[in-house]
């Protein structure tokens, strides 16, 4: 049985959300760690961090467009 990492966690909730909300994702998740922040979970900013930092890079002009190009060639 396969059990995620942490990573694979974080990854595959990134690209969960950067689906769902697209373009104003990294700001809700930038968002959501704030408030964590404020309420005083430090584990709960640190986590939404990694998620805002990760679609970041899933966001970036060259991955959108590789994504794209798969998605036109039907892959």
């Amino acid at each position: 049985m396969w059990i995620p990492s942490e990573q694979d966690a974080v990854d595959m909730f990134s690209r969960h959300f950067e689906a769902l909300h697209r373009s104003g994702a990294v700001t809700k998740a930038e968002k959501r760690a704030a408030e964590l922040a404020q309420s005083g979970d430090i584990s709960g900013h640190a986590m939404w961090k990694r998620v805002a930092d990760r679609i970041r890079q899933v966001r970036s002009p060259s991955d959108i467009e590789r994504r794209r190009s798969m998605e036109a060639a039907g892959i």
